[in-house]
């Protein structure tokens, strides 16, 4: 086309046509904007389309993080839930007064405890509960990587999804606040302070896996008889009652935020 305008060109120019010459000189240069406008056009298409395709790439891996959070705050819930209502029924079965807490979700089996809680004495959940004395704050371990991902490449502020991306948001800056390091290591710190409490005054040893109560005649006894036990067990419980509500909001922060990238990665 190009070779053919020239060849015009050059036709009317030796023919002294000044003005049918400029004509097609102008369209001449007009065709060669069209042609790298239209280039441009078709290089910012395919940039986009990589662009999108590594966004969605980059939500995929960030919904497979939050499915490994869900698994996460699910075990938190668990161990929590437990260790709040088993504390609150040794108080109870030890006849003790204490201040009742927010009701909380419990599973119908978990690894811990299998089936309903007892209302009557049942030793077997006494020892499961003493076995949860300390360690119960030690498992967060957030997923981060598709997120530190998402943001290295500077891919947050090109989801175009607003909701998506506020629930990401929101997601992210409640664990921070509420699960950062320096809470959790605070509450790790108090129940290593109760374990250490039970070493040095009883010579028993609270640990993940059981209870050392041999030398324990009445475990109730044991708890109504010393104020130490009595306030550490109440402060603890209350703080696994939040952990475990925490837990739960962060859960359904994630799940919906997972909702909201398969539908996004659908479209």
């Amino acid at each position: 086309m190009l070779r053919l305008l020239r060849g015009l060109k050059k036709n009317l120019f030796d023919k002294g046509q000044l003005r049918k010459y400029l004509f097609y000189a102008v369209g001449e240069i007009l065709l060669v904007m069209i042609g790298i406008l239209l280039a441009l056009q078709v290089n910012n298409w395919n940039e986009h389309r990589k662009k999108q395709a590594l966004i969605t790439s980059q939500l995929i891996n960030l919904a497979s993080s939050l499915r490994s959070d869900s698994m996460m705050w699910s075990r938190a819930i668990d161990v929590n839930e437990f260790r709040s209502s088993s504390f609150q029924y040794l108080l109870e079965k030890s006849g003790l007064p204490f201040n009742r807490l927010p009701e909380l979700p419990k599973a119908d089996s978990t690894f811990i405890w299998q089936g309903p809680y007892p209302d009557s004495l049942n030793n077997e959940f006494i020892r499961k509960s003493y076995s949860w004395f300390t360690r119960g704050f030690d498992n967060i371990v957030i997923d981060r990587t598709a997120m530190n991902e998402i943001n290295n490449l500077g891919l947050y502020s090109e989801i175009q999804n607003d909701s998506l991306k506020g629930k990401i948001h929101d997601y992210y800056m409640f664990i921070d606040f509420q699960f950062s390091e320096t809470n959790i290591q605070t509450r790790i710190n108090r129940e290593i302070e109760f374990h250490d409490y039970l070493r040095d005054n009883f010579g028993v040893r609270s640990t993940f896996f059981e209870w050392e109560n041999r030398q324990i005649e009445d475990p109730l006894a044991f708890i109504r008889n010393d104020q130490g036990v009595i306030f550490r067990l109440k402060e603890v419980m209350q703080t696994a009652n939040w952990h475990c509500l925490q837990a739960v909001k962060a859960r359904e922060m994630s799940h919906e935020i997972i909702a909201l990238i398969e539908s996004e990665v659908k479209k």
